[in-house]
């Protein structure tokens, strides 16, 4: 059985690396994409931060799914014969732990966003209007 302290600890550990490194992003770098990103708004949705740059939350909801996708994998090793609809409970079920667990930080996650996130995107707005504008 997998333990729920392992992946509230490999969770916390993700929101830490991502707090870290978003002093470091920046939008003008940000790479085009062709269509949506599958995953992106239903975790935004689930975390409650619609309002984040899509490249920003990016690099969190990669390290989230995938954290999740690891321990389903760990659960189907353990338990081989489960059923598709038990599998996708499953996931559904640990990935609103996962949500949940990265609620409990929204205080902090919020504040990293208003320090880094939101001067750069201003900033980038302001050079774009300057740019239209010619002022």
């Amino acid at each position: 059985m997998l333990r729920p302290y392992r992946l509230e600890r490999e969770l916390d550990r993700a929101v830490a690396q991502w707090l870290a490194w978003l002093p470091r992003w920046d939008p003008a770098a940000a790479r085009r994409r062709d269509g949506l990103c599958p995953a992106c708004p239903s975790w935004a949705d689930e975390l409650d931060l619609t309002d984040v740059p899509h490249g920003a939350l990016h690099a969190l909801v990669t390290a989230l799914d995938g954290l999740v996708t690891e321990h389903v994998r760990r659960s189907l090793a353990l338990q081989p014969f489960l059923g598709q609809d038990d599998v996708d409970g499953l996931r559904s079920r640990l990935r609103s732990d996962a949500a949940a667990c990265v609620g409990r930080q929204r205080s902090q996650i919020l504040r990293t966003i208003d320090a880094y996130v939101e001067p750069r995107v201003q900033e980038l707005a302001d050079r774009l209007l300057q740019e239209l504008c010619g002022e």
